[in-house]
Formats: C-alpha cells, structure tokens, sequence
C-alpha cells in the first residue's frame, strides 16, 4: 500500500499542478461582453514582474481612446504555453494576438498573418515621440532582422517583439567589496578569471564556503556561447567560404571532416582552455544543476556574481537585498597574455535576443484592430512603460533601460562573432552531445586537455557525418517548401495595379533567391556526405 501511494503521490502532485494552471487560464477570463462594443483578447506567458500590469495598463489606455473596445489579456503560465497554444491554434480560438513563444516556421507560416507590407509605414502611434515618421520596422533595434528569422523560407515579417534579452554578468556589490576590497566590477577577463584566487582567500580566511559565479547547466552554456568564440574570430574571417567573417556550424563540421581544423588547431585548443579556466570559477558539478539553482545561490548571498539575461534583473533587484553592478561578458582583450593572440576585440551584442514576440492570427476576426493595437503596444510611450514596469529593456529604439541600470543596454558596436567549440543547435546533436558527455575528462580537477581530446578524436569524425547528414536532409526538406512557394506564387492570379505587382515580384524574387541558396547548400555538403571527404 504504501509503495502504491509514493508511485501515486508524484503523479498526482503532477496532474493537479497542471489542472491548476489550465483552470486559472480558463476560469478567471471569461466575463460577460458586451454586444456593442468589440473584443480583442491577446495570449501571452508572461507572468513575471510587471508584465501583466503593463499590458492592463497599456489595454486601459487604449480602451480611453478607443471606448468602442474592450482589450482582453489571456495570460498561460509558461509550463503549458506550448501545449495551450498549439491547442488553441489547431481549433481556431486562439487569442487575435499571440505570443510566438517556440513556434517553428511551419507554425507561424500557417497560423499568423504576415506582417511584411505593413512595417515600411510609420507607426501612428508614433506622433509627437522621438520616433515620430520613421518607418514601422526601424523603430526597432534590429530592424525586425530577427522576426525575419524567425521564417527564412518565406522572408516574410509575422509578428514582432516587444522586449529583447542581453547576456550579462551581475555581481553582489556587498560580496564584491568584501572579496576584492571594491565595489566596481572586473571589465577583463583576466580580473574576472582572478576571482577565483580571491575568493579562495577570503574564505579560508572567513571559513565562509562561497563561490565566484553561480553556475548551472543552462547559465554555462550561455557563458560558454558569449565567451569561447572570442578565440576563433581570426580564424572565422580567414575560413568563411561565404565570407561573411563568420562560420556557420555546417562549415565547421566540413572543414574539420576535411581535416583543415580540429580541435588540435590553436585556436581551438585556446578554446578549451578558456573553458576549463571559467569553469574553475563556478561551484562543482554546476552541469547538474539547474536555473533555479543558480539563482537561488545568487539570491542567497552564496556566490559573487552570475551570468544571467537581462530578464532575471527584476528579480536580484527586487529579492537581493544588496546592490547589484553590471557589466558584458568580460572578454578577452587583443593584448590578453593568454588569450589575446586569437581576438580582434569585443563582440556586438547585435540588437540582443527578441522576447515577447507577438503576431495576429489568421483566424482573428478583428486583424485591422488587432494590428493596430499591436503598434499601440510597440509605440515609444508604451515601450517605455513596459521597460519600467517590468524592468525589461524595450526592443524600441532609444527607449531608456530600466532606471539603475544601462548596462542591460545591447552594444551594437563590436567585431563579429567566432565559431563555438561544442556545435550547439547544430544537426541532430550528436556532436554536443559528443563533446558535453566527455567534458568532465577537460574540467573535473583531474582532467586534463590531452584525455579530453583523445576522446574527442575517437567520437567527434562519426558524430560529426551523422549532424551534416541530418542537416543535409533539412535542407533537401527546405528546397521542396520553396519550390512549392515559389509554385504557389506562379500561379496566382495576375495583380492589377502597380503596388500589388510590385510586391508580387518582390516575394518571387527574395523566394526564388533564398531557394538558390538552399540549393547550393545542399549540394556542397551533400558532395561531401557522398565522397566520405570533403572536396
């Protein structure tokens, strides 16, 4: 009996949990509307700091000048977003306005409406405001390049962002005066990689168990993302087949089945290097633990610093209790003893991560309405109401970050990017995973380069063939949804009139010129999967 009852309770616990969170996103919504005025309701999973507040703000004041509308905020705790959204997508009742979080093209593509020919005009919402008359799109920091990402087999724009994420390094200024004897933060990577030795100090001298930076399994992989390129950048400018001064994953696994670069090279042997040294900084078996983790450490005065986004500021600022410095990823400068020969300098944060992106669904039956209140909510006045409330910085040009605090703002000035070492998000993950699983040989206390890399050898060629494999399927999949586009684009009726043609034109041309790259794509690397070698 009692065995039964552990297996049950568990689950349980689980099913309650997720009831619960299904019943607050059903229950408490659902009002008595009123016949003559209009609905437009807007789903998100954005629960945090003042985030819900805003939105209830900004839908007050767009209901005083709009008194005809009422603004319905849906908000799904993030745990069952994906299977609320898909749910409501599928049966045609989700909200007019949509959060894209973890939608995939193919999701967007049929669900959303495009954007794309509204973002050249101004956002009227705009007049009187430092952004006033600049067209839609540029009065976001990237220009809406990253929602154009989001779907590269069209080009099309389907939605935007409302906040955007940068990688950054906060430090307990209280803990920070007592170790190093200031309160500034280090602005190096050697300053930084020298509070190890200080903390050590302090706490065999305090008998205090404190670590530099508090880390986890998600948190590194950021730190390892931002930190390790700076030690390809060279040799990405001098290898890019494309020359784009970077290299993409699919040309580092070709190079390295050529045998033009492995991790034997210089520079990815700096690489590991600059691993094993920042790893010495957070607490032992950090790749077990998890965000939460990290971030209670932080909170509870138990480590110096953590790497974090930008969205976890609220938090140490509202449940520190001690003051907080921040700075970018100290990266390693060009005159770095260890590892400057490698760098040309600090990197861009390029307009940082979207969050809070949004789009109109095909099924809404007010689009004009909620595509204008989606310009309210991106306008500069609203922007900078969100950036206060939830102390997010504003993917909205010239939008001030959160007062206290504009290191969050993203550097856009800065060299390119090298290539990571460990091919994250790249193929189906057999070469991370490749390199995750043998890392304890590089960073356990005992290990070393030499054992690390002779693991590497034995996994990394067969790992590698399998990834390029998988991404050369992808990428045959990616021909067959362009040639259908662009079929689907021959057949339409002819426009009349000179602006539709034009645009009729213009999506022909950037399909049929994204579906010329995908081919030659294809082609170089399927080369290479035949032959065994590359060329």
């Amino acid at each position: 009996m009692k065995s039964r009852l552990r297996f049950l309770l568990p689950a349980l616990v689980i099913a309650t949990a997720v009831g619960g969170s299904f019943w607050h996103v059903v229950s408490h919504r659902r009002v008595a509307a009123d016949p003559a005025k209009t609905t437009l309701r807007i789903g998100h999973w954005l629960l945090h700091t003042g985030m819900r507040e805003a939105f209830a703000e900004a839908a007050a004041e767009y209901q005083r000048l709009h008194p005809d509308v009422v603004i319905e905020q849906v908000a799904v705790p993030i745990r069952v977003w994906p299977a609320w959204m898909r749910t409501q997508l599928v049966g045609d009742t989700a909200p007019d306005i949509t959060g894209l979080l973890q939608a995939n093209e193919e999701t967007i593509n049929r669900y959303f409406l495009p954007l794309t020919r509204f973002i050249d005009a101004p956002n009227p919402h705009n007049a009187g405001t430092p952004l006033q008359g600049l067209r839609w799109r540029d009065t976001f920091v990237d220009g809406l390049a990253s929602m154009q990402a989001l779907t590269p087999s069209t080009g099309e724009v389907n939605g935007v962002h409302l906040q955007l994420s940068t990688l950054r390094v906060f430090y307990n200024k209280t803990l920070l005066r007592s170790v190093t004897g200031s309160d500034v933060p280090p602005t190096d990577y050697a300053t930084f990689r020298a509070l190890e030795n200080q903390v050590t100090a302090w706490n065999e001298s305090t008998g205090k168990k404190l670590v530099p930076v508090a880390g986890c399994g998600p948190y590194a992989q950021y730190l390892f993302n931002a930190l390790l390129p700076s030690q390809t950048q060279k040799a990405a400018v001098a290898l890019s087949l494309m020359q784009t001064l970077n290299l993409r994953p699919a040309e580092v696994a070709a190079l390295m089945l050529q045998g033009r670069l492995s991790y034997r090279s210089s520079e990815y042997q700096a690489s590991l290097d600059l691993l094993r040294d920042v790893t010495a900084l957070m607490p032992p078996g950090f790749q077990q633990l998890q965000r939460d983790d990290a971030l209670f450490a932080f909170l509870q005065g138990n480590a110096v610093a953590i790497c974090a986004g930008s969205g976890d500021y609220a938090a140490f600022r509202q449940e520190g209790g001690f003051g907080i410095a921040i700075t970018p990823i100290p990266l390693p400068a060009p005159d770095d003893p260890d590892y400057g020969r490698f760098t040309l300098g600090p990197i861009s944060d390029a307009g940082g991560y979207p969050e809070s992106m949004f789009g109109i669904v095909r099924t809404s039956r007010h689009p004009g309405l909620a595509l204008d209140f989606l310009r309210f909510l991106s306008s500069y006045r609203m922007a900078a109401l969100f950036a206060e409330r939830s102390l997010r910085m504003s993917a909205i040009v010239d939008v001030p970050p959160p007062a206290g605090a504009a290191e969050l703002a993203p550097r856009l000035d800065g060299e390119a990017p090298g290539s990571t070492v460990d091919f994250f998000t790249f193929g189906g993950s057999h070469a991370h995973n490749a390199f995750h699983r043998n890392l304890h040989t590089l960073i356990d206390r005992r290990g070393d380069r030499e054992a690390f890399l002779k693991k590497l050898d034995d996994e990394m060629p067969a790992a590698l063939r399998r990834d390029l494999a998988f991404y050369v399927t992808r990428q045959q999949q990616e021909i067959r949804r362009a040639d259908a586009h662009l079929g689907l684009l021959r057949t339409q009726p002819s426009s009349t009139g000179q602006p539709a043609a034009s645009a009729m034109a213009s999506s022909w041309t950037r399909v049929a010129e994204f579906q010329h790259d995908l081919h030659a794509d294809y082609l170089r690397y399927l080369s290479l999967m035949q032959a065994g070698t590359a060329e």
